[in-house]
């Protein structure tokens, strides 16, 4: 966000006055590409290879990465579903939230696409969703 004052200023001996005549406000318009993923992971050595990756590969449109452990998705579980579970019916041990927003739909999808092939195919992730469309981001 961008303030700019415009003011002129009265010289009295010994004393300085000012008046603030403007204020413009300037604020950034809001991306037009967004994507969330939820990612299941087994060990805090996959997260940090996944936080690894996506700053390599994600760079300028990576706007958040949330790091969520078994405990806290059980307590969660009690009042919404999670879209992610494990073989044995239970919360992965690591979830991250991973979100990304730019401003080229088609460049966005294919880097967050090429980045979630790249954790699957390492095996950092074992399991994970994208959201296809604003309302799944959000309800997630």
């Amino acid at each position: 966000m961008l303030f700019i004052l415009y003011a002129f200023f009265i010289f009295v001996p010994s004393i300085f006055i000012g008046i603030i005549t403007k204020v413009v406000m300037s604020c950034p318009p809001l991306p037009k590409s967004k994507h969330v993923a939820l990612l299941g992971l087994d060990s805090m050595k996959d997260v940090l290879s996944v936080l690894k990756l996506a700053k390599q590969e994600l760079g300028e449109i990576l706007s958040a990465l949330e790091l969520m452990d078994q405990a806290i998705l059980n307590l969660v579980g009690r009042q919404y579903s999670i879209p992610i579970q494990n073989s044995q019916d239970e919360n992965f041990p690591f979830t991250i939230l991973v979100e990304t927003q730019g401003s080229n739909r088609i460049h966005d999808a294919e880097k967050v696409e090429s980045f979630l092939e790249l954790c699957m195919e390492r095996e950092y992730v074992k399991d994970g969703i994208l959201c296809q469309d604003e309302s799944q981001a959000e309800e997630m």
